[in-house]
């Protein structure tokens, strides 16, 4: 017999494991039997990844579209940064469930996606009658879905499962893409990983960027763009939970905030002591910035005029509501940065989705039953 005694933990995990792990390991269970078929098909893992992208959907590019640049010297050249953060894409939000203050669904979300890149160019379009604007930036702060971090309920109010969900919101994406691509001489996409997108139950500080959903969303995009003969997109997807790009000179450290922890409010001390941690850092180095722009709070807030709370797209849901108690409008940024640095925050808020799902009336009974 052995002599190696089993804890109390290891006892629970192999004769009564609890819902969550169960229900997790029948998920992981279904994707590796799908992955495993599909190999048998056709053959090596990198054979599976061309195959999935030969599956993938073509659009047609539109024209580009004419623009006038003023001739005002570079001291009056603009460039926008449209930011995209935390979609949740298919998450449902139950109007019913939310007193009628606010819904969620696929439909708002493919109406938001669109949305943000219309009302992108109305604003570029107005503003080039007095300034230089022919690039565009584009920023993915993460969080593209609800995902999988609540294995314990298989349809943890989601509309559909992540392999499923994984394609649909890639072409979302995509879509908006090739609606701006027209109207910008080069567009630069930024793609960063969120928390709700791992596929670990925990967080991970390692591997972050190949164990997200979120970085799928960022590749299934970038393949429809490219099959779809899209030449004027650059791409930039870092693997590490934190990156510096630069927009005209000036640099901005991008995040999702996962790395901030929260005891149900927004933890407005913990940021500003962890931003000071990082610039403490990265002081002297190539890696220092000028500004914080971070999703995960689906709140929208400025600290010490550098630290940027970016909106989220889905707007309030069950928790936000009943558990963090506070207003959580659905928008995103469009940012506009010049040679002196920030120049305009212009918000893009969406349709009231109470307009669009109204609250049902209540059943009254009968008083004679």
């Amino acid at each position: 017999m052995s002599s190696e005694t089993l804890s109390r933990e290891a006892l629970t995990d192999q004769f009564a494991p609890s819902p969550k792990a169960v229900a997790l390991a029948e998920y992981t269970h279904k994707l590796e039997a799908e992955n495993r078929a599909l190999k048998s098909q056709v053959g090596t893992d990198l054979r599976l990844c061309e195959y999935i992208k030969e599956g993938l959907p073509r659009m047609t590019p539109l024209e580009p579209v004419p623009f006038n640049v003023p001739d005002t010297g570079y001291q009056q050249e603009k460039t926008p940064v449209l930011i995209l953060t935390d979609a949740h894409a298919e998450e449902f939000v139950d109007a019913e469930e939310m007193e009628g203050l606010a819904a969620y669904s696929w439909d708002i979300f493919e109406h938001r996606m669109l949305g943000a890149a219309l009302k992108t160019i109305e604003t570029v379009r107005s503003l080039r009658q007095l300034y230089g604007i022919q690039d565009l930036h584009i920023w993915g702060l993460g969080d593209w879905f609800c995902g999988a971090i609540h294995p314990q309920d298989d349809g943890y109010g989601t509309s559909m499962t992540m392999p499923l969900a994984v394609p649909k919101t890639g072409f979302q994406l995509a879509r908006l893409i090739m609606t701006l691509a027209p109207h910008f001489r080069t567009i630069t996409v930024t793609g960063m990983c969120g928390n709700h997108g791992r596929t670990t139950i925990k967080p991970t500080y390692k591997m972050t960027a190949d164990r997200n959903w979120d970085m799928s969303v960022y590749l299934t995009a970038k393949y429809i763009c490219e099959a779809s003969g899209v030449t004027n997109i650059v791409w930039v997807m870092p693997r590490s939970i934190m990156h510096v790009t630069d927009v005209m000179g000036w640099k901005s450290l991008l995040t999702h905030s996962g790395e901030v922890h929260m005891n149900n409010r927004v933890p407005y001390y913990p940021i500003e002591t962890v931003v000071a941690m990082e610039r403490n850092r990265r002081q002297g180095t190539a890696e220092m910035f000028n500004y914080w722009f971070m999703g995960h709070w689906h709140h929208s807030a400025q600290l010490d005029n550098s630290v940027f709370l970016c909106p989220s797209m889905i707007g309030a849901n069950q928790y936000s509501m009943f558990n963090l108690h506070k207003q959580t409008v659905a928008a995103q940024s469009l940012r506009f940065f010049d040679k002196q640095g920030l120049w305009a925050d212009i918000p893009i808020q969406f349709d009231l989705p109470v307009l669009l799902y109204p609250r049902p009336e209540p059943e009254r009974l009968d008083a004679t039953c």
